[in-house]
């Protein structure tokens, strides 16, 4: 009973994940997916080569994820859903990497403690903190580099019959993989290390290992750096004329997963960071000094010729070391992060949840690393200390539950941008070059990316390759029988047109996301707006709690208007019946 139990707990996490992703996710490209659809375009063609792999994507080298979502997108036609499915498979298997792990380097596994600490380690892992990375098919990259880490480690320390030379290769073999599927990947080499140190053998074997791994390192940057010419460039200068800025970031960065508040979150990275460099120096100083005696004792006995099997670290001693790996990997990523970003201020770091997913690893390995800190503890003590980490631990999954309603709230409140920015890509045919689009933050073309010409590039792009199908022919009815919605009469000034009304399917159950605004007899649209607004009074007439949000509003700039005696008029576009249908009133405007 208490395994099935127990298994619940685990499963828990990955189920809420699953759910929430089913519920807030939404097939179609953000931000920096759509460089990626001249490459589709390339592949499909038969004209890609390895630089099209090679080259830069904002700064970094992906080379693996664009082969990896290559592959998604051709066996989906560009299904997002493959990508964030990916990226919980990704999480998934990391987890059992880590569950494998803690069981390995604990010999009571599966009492009260072990457990909680791996239920904590499977909440944070799954926790939905990191809900722009669990709803950005493009971040996958990040889920594989983490997992890419803790594969290496695994390999390094875990016991098995491989000789210790091919393990570090093994490990070697996926740091590199991780260089080039994010510019962090490069730091898994300095953070897997003291996991290379551990491996058994000689003081001289030791040595020599860990000149070839930095040398492999090295080599792996020297490669990275190949025609390496990053668009934006961090002046290291100038952030050391700004500590205290620096500082911030990095300690609000850590603290992200905890706390999302200026101030209070730097506060909170401050003692995550200050307690891992306590376990650093608690267990680092036992796992040297044992490796040193161990190393020493194998050589004495190997001059003596007596037969000896050398272990570099006795296993009461090696337990916190893939643990002090990973935390370190945390911490290596966001001094990175931190030395790229920290000139757009801490609110950044605390706004940008997809950041999270790797401060995330440092929690990880502070719950790991405090079980062990706990087993170690004499038993007068140990029931206090038990204590204090269940406290402790109840405290962590009441804060990631209280995260987990915010980002729910925020995906909710996201998700109905995303779904008018879905139709408006749909049809794309029908907007203007207006400015409204390309720069109002009202626009529904700028939630798929501020720069709307990759958005229309790429819809050129798949419609060509024939991966979507983007409205066409579409009847525009002007006097519909049944009433969609209203153009209230607009407020005007000299610079800025106020519109507004409602809007409803009133033969469906189901509300429109988007009405679009026309000028005249044009069969185009300039502007759009969002149906999102309170209204208790349409739901009141209509006898429906459906039209609880039916009104829209949008400003729209004189400058997206001809100058003239104008119309304005406002349409819905029902897919069902591939129309776009006019509300009714109109606006008759004199632009000046």
């Amino acid at each position: 009973m208490k395994k099935y139990i127990l298994f619940t707990f685990y499963l828990i996490p990955l189920l809420l994940l699953i759910g929430f992703v089913a519920n807030f996710s939404v097939n179609v490209p953000i931000d920096d997916e759509w460089r990626l659809a001249s490459l589709f375009e390339k592949i499909a063609q038969g004209n890609v080569n390895f630089k099209d792999f090679w080259a830069l994507h904002s700064n970094h080298r992906i080379v693996f994820p664009k082969i990896i979502i290559a592959v998604l997108v051709f066996a989906s036609q560009w299904n997002i859903n493959y990508q964030l499915c990916l990226s919980i498979g990704l999480a998934l298997i990391t987890f059992i990497a880590m569950y494998k792990l803690s069981s390995m380097q604990v010999k009571n596994v599966g009492d009260d403690l072990w457990h909680l600490a791996n239920i904590l380690t499977c909440i944070l892992l799954f926790s939905l903190v990191q809900h722009e990375n669990w709803l950005w098919g493009f971040q996958l990259a990040w889920f594989f580099v983490n997992l890419c880490f803790v594969a290496a480690v695994y390999a390094l320390v875990s016991p098995h019959k491989l000789l210790p030379n091919i393990r570090i290769f093994i490990a070697a073999i996926v740091c590199f993989i991780a260089s080039f599927s994010l510019a962090q990947g490069l730091l898994s080499w300095l953070a897997a290390v003291p996991a290379v140190l551990a491996v058994e053998g000689s003081w001289a074997q030791k040595r020599k290992r860990a000149i070839v791994w930095m040398l492999l390192f090295v080599a792996t940057c020297a490669i990275y750096s190949i025609d390496y010419h990053p668009s934006r460039k961090t002046s290291i200068i100038s952030l050391l004329n700004k500590p205290l800025v620096v500082i911030d970031y990095f300690l609000s960065l850590l603290g992200s997963p905890i706390v999302r508040s200026p101030g209070i979150s730097a506060f909170v990275g401050l003692l995550i960071f200050a307690s891992f460099v306590f376990f650093v120096w608690h267990f680092g100083g036992k796992i040297l000094s044992s490796s040193i005696g161990s190393s020493v004792s194998a050589n004495s006995e190997k001059q003596s010729q007596i037969p000896v099997i050398s272990s570099s670290i006795a296993m009461k001693d090696d337990e916190a070391l893939p643990w002090l790996s990973i935390g370190l990997f945390s911490v290596f990523s966001a001094l990175f992060i931190t030395a790229g970003r920290a000139e757009f201020g801490a609110i950044q770091a605390i706004e940008s949840s997809r950041y999270t997913t790797n401060s995330i690893l440092l929690l990880i390995a502070l719950v790991q690393l405090g079980q062990l800190f706990v087993r170690e503890t004499k038993e007068l003590s140990k029931r206090n200390y038990k204590f204090i980490y269940r406290g402790f631990a109840g405290l962590l999954i009441g804060i990631i539950i209280v995260n987990s309603q915010q980002a729910i709230a925020q995906s909710r409140s996201a998700l109905l941008y995303k779904q008018g920015a879905q139709d408006c890509w749909q049809l794309i045919n029908y907007l203007e070059t207006s400015d409204f689009f390309k720069n109002s933050p009202e626009s529904c073309l700028r939630v798929l990316s501020k720069k709307t010409w990759l958005v229309r590039e790429g819809a050129a792009i798949l419609d060509r390759i024939g991966w979507r199908k983007f409205a066409k022919n579409v009847k525009f009815i002007a006097n519909p029988e049944k009433v969609y919605g209203y153009l209230d009469k607009p407020q005007t000034t000299d610079k800025l047109l106020k519109a507004a009304g409602w809007a409803v399917f009133p033969d469906n159950r189901k509300q429109p996301n988007i009405v679009l605004l026309s000028v005249g007899d044009k069969q185009s649209f300039f502007a759009n707006a969002y149906v999102n607004l309170d209204s208790p009074d349409i739901a009141k007439t209509l006898k429906s709690q459906l039209y609880n949000n039916a009104r829209w509003a949008v400003d729209v700039s004189g400058g997206d208007l001809a100058i003239a005696q104008t119309e304005i008029k406002a349409w819905v576009y029902n897919p069902v019946d591939n129309q776009f249908v006019r509300l009714k009133g109109e606006a008759q405007l004199k632009v000046k």
